[in-house]
């Protein structure tokens, strides 16, 4: 019974319109920075923090090859996504990259059998407004995964985007994920936020049994890719799965992955790690079959 209302609660979250989970999100911070934080702590982040935090506390630089996942609200910030979005380019220069996840509403697992359509031009990000405007800005273009999508700008934007279609799990060695490990300064940067969609690569590349986290059949998911009509064939997490175990962040922080470097500021997290430090220690790890679901299963 309880496994059978587990699943309905998560499908309830699934239909619930996005924009009424904003609003709670909205009003779950606005309660927590009324009653849990002090004045001070309550002030908005202003840019020239942020920017300091990125590049003293995190060491940003130009050149950097950057994966960033963000929720605006948490931050807290005095100034707008598209202020972010510019510091993050005159940051990582025309020589570096910014990639950013892209996905459909609501979980890719249920969305995909609703035969949906996901169009570059008109669907909307459900990982935040900082995706939404880095998508709509100049440069940007999304990878071809009806589900999976980052946008990318940057100067191997092509080439990293360019396979993704061909990836029969989403994360694998095609997808542009996995590709930024060969670009140099490549890292993960979470903006209010501790996650690292990078982990999933190493996952699809050493996890023994993909039945740990993914579904046993592939999808087909439907795309208007700048006018090309195209259909990928993709394995998928499955929620039950994965929203039982350790979070990748978790994952790494609790073995203690190296370069992982976390800054705190006024109750917002902001954190960056080597995505070749996050390769070589999921690998070690998923080589000994310490994977994140028998990692959670030794700590119950």
């Amino acid at each position: 019974m309880g496994k059978i209302l587990d699943k309905a609660l998560k499908y309830i979250k699934y239909l619930t319109p996005l924009e009424l989970k904003n609003f709670f999100r909205k009003a779950r911070r606005r309660y927590r920075r009324s009653f849990t934080l002090s004045r001070e702590e309550r002030a908005p982040l202003e840019l020239e923090e942020f920017e300091r935090i990125l590049t003293e506390g995190l060491g940003v630089k130009e050149g950097d090859t950057l994966i960033v996942h963000s929720s605006f609200g948490n931050m807290n910030a005095a100034f707008s996504p598209q202020d972010t979005v510019e510091l993050l380019k005159k940051l990582v220069g025309n020589s570096g990259n910014l990639l950013m996840p892209f996905y459909p509403t609501g979980h890719a697992y249920y969305w995909i059998q609703e035969d949906n359509v996901f169009d570059v031009h008109t669907s909307r990000s459900y990982m935040g407004v900082l995706t939404q405007v880095f998508k709509e800005s100049d440069g940007v273009l999304l990878s071809p995964h009806p589900v999976k999508a980052l946008s990318a700008w940057g100067k191997d934007r092509d080439w990293l985007i360019e396979e993704h279609h061909l990836s029969e799990y989403p994360y694998d060695e095609k997808s542009p994920y996995y590709k930024t490990r060969q670009l140099p300064g490549s890292k993960t940067l979470g903006l209010g936020v501790e996650i690292n969609s990078f982990f999933h690569s190493c996952e699809d590349l050493f996890l023994k049994d993909k039945l740990e986290i993914y579904s046993d059949k592939r999808f087909v998911g439907k795309m208007n890719y700048y006018g090309k009509m195209m259909e990928v064939a993709t394995y998928l997490h499955q929620p039950d799965k994965v929203n039982s175990i350790i979070s990748s962040c978790g994952f790494l922080k609790e073995t203690g992955c190296s370069d992982y470097i976390s800054v705190e500021r006024k109750g917002a997290v902001f954190y960056t790690v080597s995505n070749e430090a996050v390769y070589f220690h999921v690998k070690k790890w998923l080589k000994e079959g310490m994977s994140r679901t028998v990692y959670s299963q030794k700590k119950q």
